[in-house]
């Protein structure tokens, strides 16, 4: 009886795809404010094979988009993707998809968070702390509107 293939899953590289950050009203935005802002956070997993690479290897792009605004004006707005480059074998194709897709992000999103509170500190704002994501969840609602 030959034994089935083991699941082979490595991190081969991460880095910082994209990143943009705009301050419209860089001067309005440093006064004191009368409430505090309201900010809208949005999360995406983009995937794909790299076929030149190899079948084995992905791209996982975690995306992250953030805006805060006060009663008037936006104060910040920032844009930013983290890419994972990841080799995963011998997995059937559902659990390849759920790899991809709750897994890698998982790792990429420390990493991504850190830049974006970085980012938004240099800019003189208090650094923007994303709270975790339920990858699982982001899949699932992802999955029912195919």
């Amino acid at each position: 009886m030959a034994e089935e293939p083991k699941l082979n899953f490595q991190i081969n590289a991460q880095f910082l795809k994209d990143l943009s950050f705009t301050n419209p009203e860089s001067v309005k935005s440093l006064k004191k404010l009368d409430k505090a802002p309201s900010l809208k956070l949005n999360a995406d997993v983009k995937t794909s094979q790299l076929k030149s690479e190899g079948k084995d290897i992905f791209e996982v792009d975690l995306i992250i988009k953030g805006e805060t605004n006060n009663e008037k004006n936006t104060l910040f707005k920032v844009d930013s993707v983290y890419t994972g480059i990841f080799t995963i074998s011998n997995a059937e194709n559902k659990i390849l998809e759920k790899i991809l897709n709750v897994e890698c992000p998982k790792f990429l999103f420390p990493f991504i968070r850190a830049v974006i509170a970085s980012t938004t500190r240099e800019a003189g704002f208090p650094p923007l702390s994303v709270a975790p994501i339920d990858f699982n969840a982001l899949h699932e609602s992802k999955n029912k509107k195919k």
